[in-house]
C-alpha cells in the first residue's frame, strides 16, 4: 500500500511541532505559570532570545512521568502485604 504524501508529511510535522508556553498550554491545559515552573524544575526545553520552546514528543514523555497507574499501585500493596504476612 502506498500512503500519499500529503498524508505522511503533517504527521511527520505534528510530531516534531514545538510549542511555545501559551501553545502549550493551550494543548496541555495546564497554565502558562505552572508550565513555567516546570521548565525551572526539570522539563525539557529550548531557549531562543529568551523565548521558551518545548518540543511535542519531550513534553509527552516528561508527562509520561506523571500517569497514575491504579492496577500498578494495587500490586505493590498486595506484595507488601503478603510479604508482611510471610515474614
Amino acid at each position: 500500500m502506498i500512503i500519499p504524501g500529503k498524508i505522511v508529511e503533517p504527521a511527520i510535522t505534528l510530531k516534531e511541532q514545538y510549542f511555545d508556553l501559551r501553545g502549550l498550554s493551550a494543548y496541555s491545559a495546564v497554565s502558562v505559570g505552572s508550565l513555567r515552573d516546570y521548565v525551572k524544575t526539570g522539563l525539557p526545553h529550548f531557549k531562543l532570545k529568551g523565548k521558551i520552546l518545548v518540543k511535542r514528543s519531550e513534553f509527552d514523555a516528561w508527562l509520561e512521568r506523571y500517569r497514575v497507574n491504579r492496577s500498578q499501585d494495587l500490586d505493590n500493596i498486595v506484595d507488601v502485604v503478603m510479604d508482611s504476612l510471610k515474614g
